[in-house]
This record gives structure tokens, sequence and C-alpha cells, in this order.
């Protein structure tokens, strides 16, 4: 039997959240902001503390520095009970953050990356990996220094039997390096939003990503915020609606759909089930700040679906309707 549910391998940073701005500040102007919230940061350690709680046994390869800022994201991790065993902590190196400047229904970001930069495969445990069923990393654009082990890494994970799943996040460079086409090679569940994977693919219409995607990843799975999200798998294109809540706070979101998206895969769900799952716990996330806050557990998502119907459509015409 497997030590681990899912073994994590990812960037580590907090976040400091404002919220209440009236508009983005210009050069040489200030904007006040009606609340702020200092949380755990990173799409990575939101995925993984989310999917926890959930109940599933987690485990974290990475590293911090050897700040305040570090131990803050330790404690953070071993609350919300993950495995920091194989956390480095990098004593000459600092803990990034994130600065979000956060509005109902979209936000813009601020970062220093710290010591993510020099996070490298040569940092992460393999024996501890292989340990779990399933392999999952986010931000692969923001680990420049992972970027070239990263198909290595899920080579030698599928190789060994592990279920996989990425998460590309941003690329702050504006390149959107095709090497992510050599790590897709052996990803399972691909998961963009809908403007990273219209630039990864290349395309200018989601049905069009899907379709190209699809062609290297077994199920690929295209967020797109309120609206919901897009799936397709060797069998079946699905269009999953998003649920109407109150939202006070977008950030994380996306990484709370992959927590209860990959919780339901594993557990032998089907594709709708899984974005349903995925778009219930997105949507939760986003009532209270920060991207961990809200996450609800698993008696708590299952109410929510029993008391919210969601609309799941099926195309097997390959017509995405206006995507």
């Amino acid at each position: 039997m497997k030590k681990l549910d899912i073994v994590v391998v990812g960037e580590l940073n907090v976040d400091l959240i404002l919220t209440g701005l009236s508009s983005l500040p210009e050069m040489g102007q200030c904007r006040v902001s009606k609340d702020m919230h200092f949380t755990l940061g990173s799409a990575s350690a939101i995925f993984a503390s989310n999917i926890a709680r959930l109940g599933l046994n987690v485990g974290f390869v990475g590293k911090v520095g050897g700040d305040d800022l570090g131990d803050f994201v330790l404690r953070s991790l071993n609350a919300g009970n993950v495995n920091t065993s194989r956390i480095i902590k990098d004593r000459q190196s600092k803990t990034g953050i994130c600065v979000s400047m956060s509005f109902p229904d979209e936000y813009a970001m601020a970062s220093y990356a710290g010591v993510r930069e020099s996070f490298t495969l040569a940092d992460v445990d393999m024996d501890y990996v292989l340990s779990a069923r399933h392999l999952h990393m986010s931000s692969y654009y923001l680990q420049p220094g992972m970027r070239d082990g990263c198909a290595e890494l899920f080579r030698r994970v599928k190789e060994t039997g592990l279920t996989t799943s990425l998460d590309p996040d941003g690329d702050p460079s504006g390149e959107w390096d095709e090497s992510i086409f050599e790590v897709l090679k052996y990803v399972d569940i691909f998961l963009p939003n809908e403007r990273e994977a219209l630039r990864i693919s290349k395309c200018d219409k989601i049905g069009s990503a899907l379709d190209v995607l699809s062609k290297t990843v077994g199920t690929v799975v295209i967020k797109t915020g309120k609206s919901g999200a897009w799936a397709k798998d060797a069998e079946k294109t699905i269009h999953a609606a998003g649920f109407k809540v109150e939202t006070i706070d977008t950030t994380g979101a996306g990484d709370s759909f992959n927590s209860g998206f990959i919780y339901q895969f594993l557990s032998g769900s089907t594709l709708e089930k899984c974005a349903a799952w995925g778009n219930a716990c997105a949507a939760i996330s986003t009532t209270q700040l920060g991207g961990t806050t809200a996450f609800p557990n698993f008696r708590e998502a299952e109410q929510f679906l029993r008391e919210n119907k969601i609309e799941i459509e099926n195309r097997k015409d390959n017509s995405y309707g206006s995507d």
C-alpha cells in the first residue's frame, strides 16, 4: 500500500491580499484597500492544503527560505495536515511573497520569487515521491530551476505507475515556452485556465485548445472562472456550469478547483463528477479572503452539491458553442 495519496512538488510562498480597492493604482498614485489578509500562498501549497482537508494523505516537496515567512509556510502546511518532512529550509535565501490586489471577478498580482528560483530536480527526494499514488505540480512557468528537470520527474513517476496532474499557471515572461509539451507526454490531467490554454495551444477558441492539447494529454480541463469548466478525455467533451455564490476573493479559486477535481479522480469518479466537485470547491473558496480560508471539508462539499444543482452538457459532435 502506498504511504501517500498525493505528493506535491512545487513552489512555496506567502500571500498578502488587498481587497476593496476602487481600481488598480497608477504610477505615482496610491490606492487604499478596505481590508487585507496575510496567508499561505502559492498554487502548489493551496492545492496541497485544500486536498488534504478533503481527507487525503498529502506530502510536499519544495523549498523555503531561512526566515519568518518560511516558518509561517511550514506552520500553515503542518496545521493543514500536509507532511512537510521533505521541504528544504535554505538559510541563505528568502521565502517568496505575492501581493494580490483582489476584485470580485478579477485580480492583479506582483510577486518576489525568492527561493523558488533555486529549487531544482536535485532537491527532490524521488523515493518519497514514489511512495505516493499521484503526483501534482502547479506553476510550471514560475519555477525556472525545476523546468529543465520537470519532464524527467514526470517520466520517472509515470513509469513507476503514479498518475499525474499539472497546472501550468501563467508565464510572466510572456513567452509560453513549448518545452511544456515534453512534460505533457507524461501528464494524465492538465488543468490550465482559459488564458493559459489558449496561449499554450496557440489557439483562439476553447474548443480548438481542447482538441490540440488532448492530442498529448489524456484529460484536459480548461477552467473558465464563474462560467465553470470544459473537460475532454478520450470518450467525451463536457461543459460544467459554475455555481453562483457571493464572491469575496478569487485568490486560489483555480487551485481549489484542482483539489476537488483530483480528489474525485483518485476516487475513480466520472469526468462529470470530477468537474462538478471542482466547480463546487472553487465557488466555495471565493466566499472568504485567501486560497484556503473557506475551502470545505468532504461533508461541507457534499452538502453544497446537494443544495446546488449544476448543469453539465455532453458534447459528442466536436461542437463547443460560443467558446
